[in-house]
């Protein structure tokens, strides 16, 4: 079972009922978005990411946004491509974020609307990347080259997400004793949490 279905499994249980809420600590009251509303905004990011990712490299993709009410749909949108995600914390320095894209070989990322003008530095050029949402239409803004960001990878390669083992999502340690380690997290290892908490 992988992340994706699980919520699939529960919308087809309780489409009506709240699965995600989100509060802004700023004395507004929080949002929430139902099952369906959380898969329908999900399905509309999938179906765009499906006719532009291309599919025959690597299957993870950067998401470059603050915590808000649509980052469960957008997580849930990457991994139905399938793809795994890999978090970019805006906050983070750009040092940080480069090696991390290098160190995954992130060919593709999406940017949260209002971080578009956002560019990653390389010593060789800026790269403008991201896309951009207009009432819940996703259309391509800027998609940066990140040809230049190839990393050595194992003999061994990488999951391939289209399989039940697949990778889930792809972290980074905060560096602070050393260089930061990537961990890839597989659905195999992360559902299983889940259920126990059920």
């Amino acid at each position: 079972m992988t992340l994706q279905e699980m919520v699939h499994q529960a919308a087809s249980l309780y489409s009506d009922r709240k699965a995600v809420c989100f509060d802004e600590c700023n004395d507004k009251p929080p949002v929430f978005y139902t099952y369906k509303e959380v898969l329908s905004l999900a399905t509309e990011l999938t179906v765009f990411l499906q006719n532009y990712y291309d599919h025959r490299g690597t299957f993870e993709i950067g998401l470059y946004c603050y915590p808000g009410i649509n980052l469960p749909s957008w997580i849930l949108g990457i991994l139905q491509v399938p793809a795994a995600y890999s978090p970019l914390d805006p906050d983070a320095p750009s040092v940080l974020s480069t090696y991390f894209m290098k160190k995954c070989n992130l060919q593709y990322i999406l940017v949260e609307n209002d971080k578009i003008n956002v560019s990653v530095k390389d010593t060789k050029r800026n790269i403008k990347m991201g896309f951009r949402k207009l009432q819940h239409n996703w259309e391509t803004d800027y998609v940066g080259d990140l040809d230049q960001f190839k990393a050595k990878t194992s003999q061994r390669g990488y999951m391939d997400v289209r399989q039940q083992h697949s990778l889930a999502y792809i972290l980074h340690t905060s560096g602070t004793t050393g260089i930061p380690k990537i961990v890839r997290v597989p659905h195999k290892c992360i559902v299983p949490n889940i259920l126990h908490l059920q």
